[in-house]
């Protein structure tokens, strides 16, 4: 026979949350490496990368240091953003089990 299981506690949730949060940004950031470093392997050869490589950009392409800064941080947050959602969506999802629900 199935023995019942107590409610979660407050710090219970608490922490599963915080463990999930960190999985979903460790997995984003392994994500983000994994692709960069695709990208990096993929246009390396590529006449006219310089921005990814190292070899001079052309027209068109990252023209500055400043744009990389820019398109990096935008990146950066796009991921932010991701991760907020899924933080609303854990919140909603763990909601009923909180003593007093309030967003």
């Amino acid at each position: 026979m199935a023995t019942p299981t107590a409610d979660p506690t407050l710090e219970q949730v608490r922490e599963r949350a915080v463990d999930m949060f960190a999985q979903v940004q460790e997995a984003g950031l392994r994500f983000a490496g994994s692709v960069a470093e695709t990208w990096t392997a993929a246009l390396q050869n590529v006449p006219g990368v310089g921005a990814v490589t190292g070899r001079g950009a052309p027209a068109g392409l990252l023209s500055s240091p400043g744009e990389a800064v820019d398109r990096f941080y935008d990146t950066g947050v796009q991921l932010l953003e991701a991760q907020r959602s899924v933080a609303h969506q854990v919140l909603d999802a763990v909601a009923p089990a909180l003593p007093s629900s309030r967003r």
